[in-house]
């Protein structure tokens, strides 16, 4: 018998995968070497327990006509706010790490500049941009949509509040912007 729970019957709380690939100007770092020069390609699978999927909006015209309002398309889209995303750390820091690294190349933290290492083309705004994909699972874990962003780069790393009392995994968020979004299903 093929037992139907709802799904809101949850087992745990990640059932979210964010899944990128470096931008090209991180590539040339990127290691399986754990150092502070380097960026372990093997930590861009991310668990991640919320998120949100903006609001996806496009606006009209009012034409204005014999005392009357008549709508029409405009055929655009507004810009979509940053999507944060909440995860947890790894036991390693990696995935925290490799954010930090992202936002790093975007504004050196000692000299404050854009790509101190000159990892990417300064006119070629796609060598720090990437496809984020977030995957929804199921209460069995089956992939059932997955949430594209195109030319993503994240903008901010939320605090880290170290409580070990508390005794929970430590968590963190981060931000980031993109320009398109794909939403597609998944047949199980």
């Amino acid at each position: 018998m093929n037992n139907i729970q709802t799904v809101l019957n949850k087992t745990r709380k990640d059932k979210f995968l964010l899944t990128f690939s470096l931008p090209n100007a991180l590539k040339k770092i990127q290691s399986t070497t754990r150092d502070n020069q380097y960026i372990n390609q093997d930590t861009m699978q991310f668990s991640i327990f919320g998120t949100i999927v903006p609001k996806v909006e496009k606006p009209s015209v009012e034409i204005r006509y014999a005392g009357n309002t008549l709508y029409n398309s405009a055929h655009s889209i507004n810009p979509f706010p940053p999507v944060d995303v909440k995860f947890t750390i790894d036991n390693r820091y990696n995935n925290y790490w490799v954010i930090y690294q992202w936002l790093n190349l975007l504004q050196d933290e000692k000299t404050g500049i854009y790509d101190q290492r000159n990892l990417s083309d300064p006119d070629n705004f796609q060598d720090y941009q990437t496809e984020f994909i977030i995957t929804a699972l199921d209460e069995y874990d089956n992939k059932v949509a997955t949430f594209t962003y195109t030319k993503a780069f994240p903008v901010a790393l939320g605090q880290l509040d170290y409580d070990y009392r508390n005794g929970e995994e430590m968590e963190c968020n981060f931000s980031f912007v993109f320009s398109q979004m794909r939403i597609n299903l998944i047949n199980t």
